[in-house]
């Protein structure tokens, strides 16, 4: 399943938009939203874009591999704690305007698990699993 197509990862970043557009240009304040937001969208959004290039990438040497291609749970960890470093220790030393909140951490995660569970689908996921050849569904014991 192509990102373009998932609506959770497009409801992310509508709400990331919309928040940056209300914050910055028609100066809305709103405490929780303005604090812990960003952190939550931007993992799934910026997951999902490397997610869709990698899919990309891959389709030109196998389609099949391309199509169905996904991030294991370890490279979702580990590319979310690498962000998060980055997003919180980085970005405060290199400008004043960035501030290190260690809730953020857990913000960064959750929204590593809203990738890993609604973004992170392939083709085979929507897939229906087959009738066996004795007539049995494959989800039941009866007969069809």
């Amino acid at each position: 399943m192509a990102v373009w197509s998932n609506k959770v990862w497009w409801l992310c970043m509508i709400l990331f938009g919309l928040h940056q557009i209300s914050q910055y240009l028609l100066g809305c304040k709103f405490l929780f939203f303005d604090n812990y937001l960003d952190p939550i969208l931007s993992i799934p959004c910026l997951l999902g874009l490397v997610l869709q290039e990698r899919r990309f990438l891959l389709f030109f040497l196998d389609k099949q591999k391309g199509k169905n291609y996904r991030f294991s749970l370890f490279e979702v960890i580990v590319i979310t704690l690498f962000l998060s470093i980055l997003f919180e220790e980085g970005f405060p030393r290199w400008s004043k305007s960035f501030t290190k909140d260690y809730w953020d951490y857990i913000a960064y995660f959750l929204g590593g698990a809203i990738f890993y569970f609604f973004i992170n689908k392939n083709e085979a996921n929507k897939k229906p699993i087959p009738n066996t050849r004795d007539g049995q569904n494959a989800y039941s014991n009866s007969k069809i």
